[in-house]
């Protein structure tokens, strides 16, 4: 009994350190990561940066804010394998990382031993407030501003999505699910892309309990659901088009199969990456737990080169590219 009580003890801190998701990686490393602070609700919040060069007169960039998972930090995100910041310098957009407090956002779940939900955290007000810093200090283009995250970070990109949608031009959510208990009425149509693994033994793809062993960390709807929740929001009309990726990694034990909505209600679309055999992972990134705590990676594809293929194209009131 003894043994058993360490290992899961081992278990446990192996989760929760790998938490913030694929962080503790050998990841590219930036010359032009920043760290910088913002005050916001009387406390002091921090957040980095991925920066371009941007000459003197440059064009206006587009602006992508990455969300940690639960556990994480700015500067990890920032600096996860196989991220959306990868992309950044060779295609010139900003990427900002800010950071949780007590490294867990307040993602519209009512996990009360969060700090989080026990201080009522505004974490939507503090990323509203960090959007409108980086605008005042640099040349963002107001309709490409785009928003993404990991489990927590994810589900704290849907809360985004859900209450400041006029904001964004598109939200991507990797290993997340539409809280429970958040209320979402969105304000306008936003494209919405969702990536997922069907043997995820953290967030369940059929929805339920999130848990951590035996934590119990709020409950989410299922993928299905959260789909369907975002094709009613966004008067999606048209049939999905379903395919397939290439399977690059016979060896992994998972596909990818792309789902996608075109033609939504002001040009915006709703796409699901179905990882199935995926677990708790970060396609294209590390498998930094054993598979029987996370489950496996999906070597496939690299999520953060699908989330900036879907960002790319897109601006707030324009219409849907050719998909």
């Amino acid at each position: 009994m003894f043994s058993l009580r360490i290992s899961r003890s081992r278990a446990l801190k192996a989760v929760l350190s790998a938490a913030c998701l694929l962080s503790l990686t050998g990841c590219a490393r930036f010359t032009r990561l920043k760290r910088r602070t913002l005050e916001h609700g009387g406390r002091e919040r921090k957040y980095y940066l991925v920066m371009p060069k941007i000459p003197s007169g440059a064009e206006k960039i587009p602006l992508v804010l990455a969300l940690h998972g639960g556990g994480g930090t700015g500067r990890q995100m920032c600096r996860l394998r196989g991220g959306v910041q990868e992309l950044a310098l060779a295609e010139g957009f900003l990427v900002a990382c800010p950071e949780g407090v007590d490294h867990h956002w307040n993602d519209g779940r009512l996990v009360y031993s969060r700090r989080t939900v026990q201080e009522g955290v505004d974490d939507v007000g503090f990323l509203l407030a960090l959007v409108d810093a980086l605008k005042a200090e640099f040349p963002i283009d107001r309709d490409r501003i785009y928003v993404t995250g990991v489990s927590n970070g994810g589900m704290m990109t849907m809360r985004m999505s859900c209450e400041a949608s006029a904001t964004f031009a598109a939200a991507a959510a990797v290993i997340a699910e539409l809280p429970v208990d958040l209320n979402c009425y969105p304000e306008a149509p936003i494209s919405i892309l969702l990536m997922n693994g069907t043997e995820d033994p953290l967030v369940p793809w059929d929805g339920g309990q999130v848990h951590l062993l035996r934590q119990q960390l709020g409950q989410v709807y299922s993928t299905q659901a959260t789909i369907d929740f975002w094709l009613r929001s966004n008067e999606c009309t048209q049939p999905p088009n379903v395919a397939p990726l290439a399977d690059a990694d016979p060896d992994d034990g998972t596909l990818i199969i792309r789902e996608s909505h075109p033609g939504c209600a002001g040009g915006s679309s709703v796409v699901l990456y179905r990882v199935e055999g995926g677990g708790h992972t970060w396609p294209g990134g590390v498998q930094y737990a054993p598979r029987f705590l996370i489950g496996k990676v999906s070597r496939d594809a690299v999520a953060g080169e699908l989330i900036w293929a879907f960002f790319q194209p897109l601006a707030r009131g324009k219409g849907d590219p050719a998909d």
